[in-house]
């Protein structure tokens, strides 16, 4: 079973070696310089009003699974859900999914709307938000790229 809390600072280095790293190591000259970006990043995500992560761990062994992270705008909260290779396609993402919103909604009950910005190739996300009652409402540009919407109401 997955446990999900609160990303602390500590938690950082795991998010770059199970999450980050490949990436790094294929397409970036300076390693050392990409951590050092990568951890003042996450430390400012993990410390602003603006976000809230959650780290998913194995409940039993403690291992790192991934991590959530919630953007926060006014009402809105656009959700990225990050897993490790290994517990892909098992089942996991929609009760991760699930408890974070749940967590969300605790933490920030203004909090109507979660946006879900999804690859068209990235079906096995697709396919758990639209599970989840997440409603398709078109394509639009995020971070750069054309991305499928999802959108669920909270209230």
């Amino acid at each position: 079973m997955v446990l999900l809390r609160e990303t602390i600072e500590q938690d950082i280095p795991e998010i770059y070696r199970y999450i980050h790293l490949s990436y790094v190591t294929k397409y970036c000259d300076d390693p050392e310089k990409q951590w050092k970006t990568h951890e003042k990043w996450y430390k400012f995500l993990i410390n602003s009003d603006s976000y809230v992560m959650y780290t998913i761990t194995n409940s039993e062994n403690g291992q790192f699974y991934g991590c959530v992270k919630f953007e926060l705008e006014g009402e809105c909260a656009i959700i990225n859900v990050y897993l490790i290779e290994e517990i892909r396609h098992k089942g996991y993402s929609e009760k991760i999914i699930e408890l974070s919103i749940g967590e969300l909604q605790i933490k920030h009950p203004e909090i109507s709307i979660v946006l879900a910005y999804i690859l068209e190739e990235n079906t096995p996300s697709l396919s758990a938000f639209k599970h989840l009652k997440f409603q398709y409402d078109g394509v639009e540009e995020y971070k750069g790229l054309d991305h499928m919407l999802f959108i669920k109401t909270l209230k």
